[in-house]
């Protein structure tokens, strides 16, 4: 059974592409992620409203928005945090989403948010819990195995290194887009 079991797993793994966007997806969602002190990423994750299993902040597109600004606002509202994101996604993962009547397929978009600001009350406070986690830490959390290699691949992702300054090579585009308070943003 185990056999038969990663032939089903490494066949839906194939399904879709974990990388940048190519092709469709159905949802999008917020990666929060701040710079330690130390020069190590750390990730934000939240409990779903309803099996409390850690995840992102995610949802639909929304009209008159691009993708990645509808995944800031699904952070301010799930996460109570703000702050300057990637326009282009820097990964995608799939996941079954089980509804009363059906349960679907869905890919998700995911694009970089760079915490500046951790608010201290939020839409949806009452409904969830937030934690941040260590990048492997976070991937060890998620059930989805390809959301964790999302967080995996993020130190050596080029345009995520640069969106943290983390390589010195920042460019003017990049330097404008750091934080100009405390990279540790705290609850405020």
């Amino acid at each position: 059974m185990p056999r038969l079991w990663k032939a089903m797993m490494q066949t839906a793994m194939q399904m879709f592409d974990p990388g940048p966007a190519k092709g469709p997806r159905d949802q999008i969602a917020a990666l929060p992620v701040r710079l330690r002190e130390d020069g190590e990423l750390e990730v934000l994750l939240v409990t779903s409203r309803e099996t409390r299993r850690w995840i992102i902040p995610k949802g639909w597109p929304m009209n008159g928005l691009d993708d990645h600004d509808a995944a800031g606002v699904e952070a301010r509202e799930e996460a109570g945090v703000k702050g300057k994101l990637l326009a282009a996604p820097v990964g995608r993962y799939a996941y079954w989403q089980r509804g009363r009547l059906e349960t679907r397929f869905l890919q998700v978009d995911v694009f970089l948010l760079r915490v500046e600001k951790v608010l201290k009350t939020w839409k949806e406070k009452d409904q969830r819990e937030r934690r941040w986690f260590r990048i492997v830490d976070a991937a060890e959390h998620v059930q989805e195995a390809d959301l964790g290699q999302v967080f995996l691949r993020l130190p050596g992702h080029e345009p995520a290194r640069q969106f943290f300054g983390l390589d010195g090579k920042r460019g003017k585009k990049a330097a404008r887009q750091r934080p100009p308070v405390d990279p540790v943003p705290r609850e405020g």
